[in-house]
């Protein structure tokens, strides 16, 4: 069925909105371009700003850093010239004096020197104070050596040499009556590389010296000493020199100069992202600013917008409602007319059921049977009589419908109760041949529930049980205490449901029986009953394996039951 005028309420309702958001957008529109203009021009400004600033600061430390270091080096190669004045050839290869000028070089130069060697004008060792094994190691073909020869003086970029390790050596000639001689020393690289760290680059920035080759002469934040960077070949400059590199991880800003007689570049490096890290934040919170600015502006202008709309959405409101309602209202009327009908058609047999069990009660008591007969008829009649009750309650719930009802909760013992409704599908269960078995824990605290309700329930789930069986097959009726509440299980081994009706098992008039074998309302009574008690309810089941109902109730605790006695008094005290 199809409502025309319900397409038109969508067709309004969509009208309004879009003309609301029409002027929300023009209202925003103008008043966010002057900070989008205004933002955009600071963030170009500041950004231009902060790198010029930072890489003005890196230039001047790169140039005092350099300087820093060829003080060092020209300091510790005027130590060992300053040795080869004050000391003869002769001299210090007498004795121990090569040792005592070796202790006093540390005295003066803590932790400069690592050891300390004489070599003739061929490269053979004459004398060696240190660590190594060098004293019969020659060293005329070693770049370093062909240098001092040739200049004077050096020091050498860092090699492995004989000793397998990194290491750089400053040496110095000096002429004897038996011809050239030097004075060789192994520098302490921690102390070169502490000065080089001690450049500020950032969190993410690198400081390292490399030499005309590229390899590392100290080591970089990703790396080691003598591995090839990427300056391959860097070339050859006055002073301090900047540029900007892009690469896959973003920009990076690179300061360099170079040190030791343009033997070694000085390189420090900052990512780009860190530079502007202060203007972004600043930025950040400008935009912040803006946002809420902003936040106001459509704040104001949705209140001012819908003001102007309210009354033509507040009457497709009252129009709807009205039409809701009077739907609602025909098909409650319609489902009480056919409850009523059907109640009072169930009443009629059942009064003529509970005159009929009247007479045989009184026919039972004047018949002259044996005791164990008249014992069986007896509970046979008072079987009778409760079910009669039990239709005559439900009838009358059928006749109170749309009325609000009240749940008698209280204290039930479920080990009683269960062998009750035990004798009322005993026998359909035996009819279809299956076997009822019961595994109730001891010493069960009572559950708090309606016994009445609690019966329908439990009948209703054996009830489907035994129809999903189907032949013979087993139902277990299991009650077990899980904290603070009772767990009650009704499995079988039947047919199982299918997964794609699981989700919709509990819903009113779903159901997978035969037309005339079901009305789908059983196990949506049964939710209801049990969410009214404040339980819970769920179903496991596996097609071909069985299904299993699993129902906690709230254990009837002192608490409880004392809320309903005095329940029960004030009510009497009311009617009274």
């Amino acid at each position: 069925m199809r409502f025309p005028w319900k397409e038109s309420t969508v067709e309004e309702q969509r009208s309004s909105r879009w003309l609301r958001w029409r002027v929300v957008a023009a209202l925003l529109l103008v008043s966010a371009v002057p900070f989008i203009v205004v933002g955009s021009g600071a963030w170009v400004v500041f950004r231009n700003l902060a790198i010029e600033r930072t890489l003005a600061l890196q230039r001047n430390m790169a140039r005092s850093h350099a300087a820093a270091i060829d003080m060092y080096l020209t300091e510790q190669l005027r130590t060992l010239e300053m040795i080869t004045r004050t000391n003869t050839l002769e001299q210090l290869l007498s004795g121990d004096r090569l040792r005592e000028v070796f202790d006093a070089m540390g005295g003066v130069h803590e932790d400069a020197f690592v050891d300390l060697g004489i070599i003739d004008e061929r490269g053979r060792h004459l004398a060696y104070i240190g660590p190594f094994d060098l004293e019969d190691k020659t060293y005329d073909e070693a770049e370093w050596f062909q240098a001092v020869m040739a200049e004077g003086s050096t020091v050498s970029d860092v090699f492995l040499g004989y000793r397998q390790i990194p290491h750089s050596v400053i040496a110095i000639r000096q002429q004897s009556a038996t011809g050239w001689w030097m004075l060789r020393a192994t520098l302490d690289n921690r102390s070169l590389y502490g000065l080089v760290r001690s450049l500020e680059a950032g969190s993410m920035g690198d400081v390292f010296i490399v030499n005309h080759e590229g390899l590392y002469q100290t080591p970089p934040r990703a790396g080691s000493v003598l591995d090839t960077s990427s300056l391959v070949d860097p070339a050859l400059h006055h002073g301090v020199r900047d540029q900007r590199l892009a690469g896959a991880a973003g920009a990076v800003r690179q300061v360099t100069t170079w040190l030791n007689s343009n033997r070694w570049l000085l390189v420090v490096q900052q990512p780009e992202s860190e530079i502007l890290a202060p203007v972004q934040r600043a930025v950040a919170v400008g935009a912040l600013i803006v946002a809420l600015a902003l936040a106001l502006v459509l704040i104001a202008t949705i209140l001012v917008t819908s003001h102007l709309i309210r009354q033509v959405e507040l009457a497709n409101q009252e129009r709807d409602v009205m039409y809701a309602d009077l739907i609602r209202s025909a098909k409650l009327a319609s489902l009480g007319e056919m409850a009523t009908g059907l109640a009072h058609e169930i009443n009629n047999p059942l009064a003529t059921i509970s005159a009929e069990q009247t007479n045989l009660t009184d026919v039972i008591g004047d018949a002259d049977l044996a005791g164990h007969v008249r014992e069986s008829l007896e509970k046979s009649v008072a079987r009778c009589k409760r079910q009669v009750e039990r239709c005559g309650d439900i009838t009358t719930k059928m006749l109170q419908f749309g009325r609000k009802t009240d749940t008698m909760l209280g204290a039930t013992q479920l080990e009683s109760a269960l062998q009750d409704i035990a004798a009322l599908v005993e026998r359909r269960a035996r009819a279809n041949n299956v076997a009822l078995h019961f595994e109730i824990e001891p010493q069960l605290p009572a559950a708090w529930l309606d016994a009445n309700e609690f019966e329908q329930v439990v009948v209703n789930l054996v009830s489907n049980a035994i129809d999903a069986a189907d032949g013979p097959g087993n139902i277990t009726i299991s009650a077990t205490r899980d904290g603070d509440q009772v767990l009650l299980r009704v499995a079988d081994d039947g047919c199982g449901v299918a997964p794609a009706n699981l989700e919709r098992i509990f819903q009113p008039f779903f159901t997978t029986k035969p037309v005339g074998q079901g009305t789908g309302l059983g196990l949506s009574v049964v939710y209801g009953i049990v969410r009214g008690w404040g339980g819970t309810i769920n179903v496991d089941s596996a097609v071909g394996q069985g299904t299993t109902f699993s129902i906690r109730l709230p254990v009837a605790d002192e608490t409880r039951s004392n809320r309903a006695r005095d329940l029960t008094a004030n009510l009497g005290e009311a009617s009274r």
